[in-house]
């Protein structure tokens, strides 16, 4: 199902975290890794944005052919071959094939693009900035995450090997796309599934839970069918720990579409709290 697996690296330990399970992935499915390394532009232009007087009349035409210019420039494509020489190495250990690209522009707009000819996406969800970022998702992640025409796996702790699924189902458009992807990968694996609704108060839920486990079941897939009453997402995250699950499967968004705006409430929660990789369908 995942043949082609885009894994966008920058040298992060979150990167090499998401390398490690894309190339787990590719393993169990037969797949080739897409390493891409963009060099940021906006690190190459940034001293001729500040290079702006403080009345905005004179600027620095020359910056491009400075010295500046060429060691910044010098210094990202070193990164870039580091960081994707370590992912072609870390893909013949495991008899994994690689096919690495080294391009310069805007991060997200790059991934994005090439995401078009993947089948699955797999990042850390911070990068370089996560010893400032706290708590919060990077930029990159989440823009990717929001944007991205394909699913997008975001990594934790440690790469793994993926056997039981908890697919969170509440009937919408988006995990109706979980309960697709969930039920072709469980058909080719012979992975568990575990069908998780969460009765939130609203209408409907107990009859999204049955409507969930009638279609894996009609795909031939065997099926833990779980409903609970709670917190979405708490319910998730703690569903997903008490069942051992490797993998946690959810829509993009669910029937609030103001998330189009602000990414969805328990997409961000679960990305947040969950200890296992969490898959975003598409």
């Amino acid at each position: 199902m995942f043949k082609q697996i885009l894994v966008p690296v920058d040298g992060s330990m979150d990167g090499w975290i998401a390398a490690d399970q894309a190339i787990e992935i590719a393993r169990e499915e037969g797949g080739q890794i897409l390493g891409l390394f963009v060099a940021d532009v906006r690190l190459l232009e940034a001293p001729y944005w500040t290079s702006f007087s403080s009345d905005g009349d004179t600027i620095d035409m020359n910056y491009a052919a400075s010295a500046e210019y060429r060691q910044i420039e010098k210094n990202l494509q070193k990164q870039g071959q580091l960081a994707l020489d370590n992912l072609e190495n870390r893909c013949i250990a495991a008899g994994i094939s690689c096919q690495n690209e080294f391009v310069e522009g805007i991060v997200t707009r790059e991934i994005l693009a090439h995401a078009q000819n993947a089948d699955l996406v797999v990042m850390g969800r911070r990068g370089h900035g996560a010893k400032w970022a706290g708590p919060l998702l990077g930029s990159t992640f989440e823009a990717v995450a929001r944007h991205a025409p394909k699913p997008v796996l975001a990594t934790q702790s440690e790469a793994r090997v993926i056997r039981r699924i908890l697919v969170a189902y509440d009937s919408s458009e988006r995990s109706r796309d979980a309960l697709k992807v969930a039920a072709r990968w469980g058909t080719a694996t012979q992975r568990e599934i575990i069908l998780l609704t969460v009765d939130d108060g609203r209408a409907g839920r107990e009859e999204a839970s049955k409507e969930g486990a009638t279609y894996f079941k009609q795909s031939g897939v065997p099926v833990k069918q779980i409903f609970v009453p709670g917190h979405v997402a708490k319910a998730i995250l703690h569903v997903a720990d008490v069942e051992a699950c490797d993998l946690i499967m959810l829509g993009a968004y669910g029937h609030s579409r103001f998330v189009q705006a602000f990414f969805g409430s328990t997409v961000d929660d679960v990305l947040h709290g969950a200890k296992t990789p969490v898959l975003i369908t598409r």
